[in-house]
């Protein structure tokens, strides 16, 4: 029941005035559960005028806690002080909900001080200490926990466990939570969530098998189930199961896709090229509840633009009410692609007039269209501009954008220099460019170890791709130096490295194969 304005704040009036600690709590997570948590927090403030703090008050702070996560760390930081002044910091619920408040500002040392200092923790208390570290990116820290505990995890525990054991590739653990799940629950069905889990972790590492007879076997899916599945068949290099999978849900009709289902099944179509389909599904997006905004409306246009379909990518960028700084950037990379820097441009300082404030992605989209519509001015302005007007730091991507560009346009000096001035060390990749540009701009042997260092990429320092191998042993090729040429061919050999062949494909079929 909603109740009217007026009513809600009668009632907050006559709760806060009888001091009734049952109602205040009931109060209290009501609006920690609402959409302006902010207001337990004035609530309780107005209750400390009215009278001090007692012992029965740790159920309040679990709740005010749980509010706190919502909003920015320095109201947890202020509860826990509160907590501590009034010696209610080592009631149990009260500690489960610090674990949790600090793994929400990922303060992995607050969340270990806070659990060393439970006498007993329970089943809570170390789900949410395995759940912590596994959402901080301390994922073997999480499976040494889950091996340490000294009461029986429950199927939360395993399904926080789980995400760090796909971020590791750790399938054999993976598989050992899947077995003791298994038993525990008496086979699959029991629990979705824990199914999904097992399920995104097959698919994280790669075992398609294990993937498929999972989810044949589970006697409930929801439409994490099968966005999982989606998402995962695309992630694995097979886009067109995606797709076939996305098809037999509807054909199923006992769940709806959502948001999330809709992007999926949208990157699988642009990573197959598959603009059929995807149109059909901007169709299906418009006939829905769903429509075309948020991750949908984004990976629409993202989709369009894969596929070459740049006017369109536009229409679906205009037709989208709510843009945030995905859209822009979406938008900025399709134009990158189709080379019409010109338009990108256009759109980053239309983007600025919005008040939005481009970040590292946003750069690197820009630079992308200055590289490969050669405006290669234009780019070092804006690459000079990013720390010095909007204090966005480079990082590895956007050197190598730009050195790209000096290295298509012949001016490899240059591009040299801002391979020194990387602030990490050059990998396959960066060397990978300044090989292209070596070979397209034909680069001899001897004037690219003068000029670009090449002697530091032969003396077997770098760890190259196939394809930077081959580059390099192209160029000294060209320039007559078989035998050295050779050599590269033998280091290849040496360290097992192969060049991938290069495969093209349209709507689902291989058309050439390099």
């Amino acid at each position: 029941m909603v109740l009217h304005s007026l009513e809600a704040g009668q009632i907050h009036a006559h709760l806060t005035k009888s001091l009734r600690p049952d109602l205040l709590n009931s109060l209290l997570r009501s609006l920690s559960l609402s959409d302006a948590p902010e207001k337990a927090l004035h609530v309780f403030r107005h209750i400390l005028h009215l009278s001090p703090p007692s012992s029965s008050d740790h159920f309040a702070y679990t709740f005010l806690l749980r509010a706190a996560t919502l909003l920015h760390p320095h109201h947890g930081l202020q509860l826990h002080a509160r907590l501590l002044n009034a010696g209610l910091h080592a009631d149990l619920f009260v500690q489960n909900s610090l674990l949790g408040f600090y793994a929400s500002t990922a303060d992995v040392d607050s969340v270990r001080r806070v659990f060393a200092g439970i006498a007993r923790p329970d089943v809570v208390s170390w789900t949410s200490f395995v759940s912590a570290l596994a959402r901080c990116g301390r994922e073997d820290e999480a499976l040494a926990a889950f091996r340490s505990m000294d009461v029986p995890p429950n199927a939360l525990t395993l399904v926080s466990l789980l995400p760090a054991c796909a971020r590791l590739g750790a399938l054999r653990h993976g598989k050992a939570v899947h077995g003791f799940g298994l038993k525990s629950c008496g086979g699959h069905g029991c629990n979705v969530i824990l199914d999904n889990a097992i399920l995104d972790l097959y698919l994280s590492c790669g075992d398609l098998v294990s993937a498929r007879n999972l989810f044949g076997e589970m006697p409930s899916k929801d439409v994490v189930s099968w966005t999982t599945l989606i998402s995962g068949y695309a992630a694995n290099g097979i886009p067109e199961e995606a797709i076939a999978t996305f098809h037999v849900m509807l054909r199923h009709g006992q769940v709806e896709p959502n948001e999330a289902t809709m992007a999926c099944v949208l990157r699988a179509c642009a990573s197959l090229g598959a603009l059929s389909t995807g149109k059909w599904i901007h169709s299906y997006l418009l006939k829905s509840r769903i429509g075309v905004w948020g991750l949908p409306g984004n990976a629409l246009i993202n989709m369009y633009a894969k596929c070459g379909a740049i006017g369109m990518a536009w229409r679906a960028f205009s037709g989208v009410v709510r843009r945030d700084m995905v859209s822009w950037c979406t938008m900025m990379g399709g134009l990158a692609m189709s080379s019409r820097a010109d338009l990108a441009l256009q759109l980053f300082a239309s983007m600025i007039c919005h008040g939005l404030r481009p970040d590292g992605v946003a750069f690197l989209g820009l630079l992308s269209a200055c590289c490969h519509g050669a405006l290669v001015d234009q780019g070092l302005m804006i690459f000079e501009a990013m720390s010095k007007v909007y204090g966005v730091v480079p990082h590895k991507e956007h050197y190598t954008c730009m050195m790209d560009a000096f290295s298509r346009a012949g001016r490899l000096k240059e591009a040299e220099g801002i391979l020194r001035g990387m602030p990490v060390e050059p990998d396959r990749h960066v060397w990978g460019v300044l090989l292209s540009a070596c070979k397209m701009h034909g680069l001899q042997q001897a004037e690219w170890e003068q000029q670009l260092g090449g002697k530091e990429a032969l003396g077997g320092h770098f760890d190259f791709g196939g394809g930077t191998y081959a580059l390099v042993s192209n160029i000294l090729a060209d320039a007559g130096r078989w035998q050295v040429s050779n050599k590269v061919r033998d280091l290849m050999r040496v360290r097992k490295v192969e060049k991938t062949a290069g495969r093209s494909r349209i709507e689902g079929r291989f058309v050439d194969t390099l």
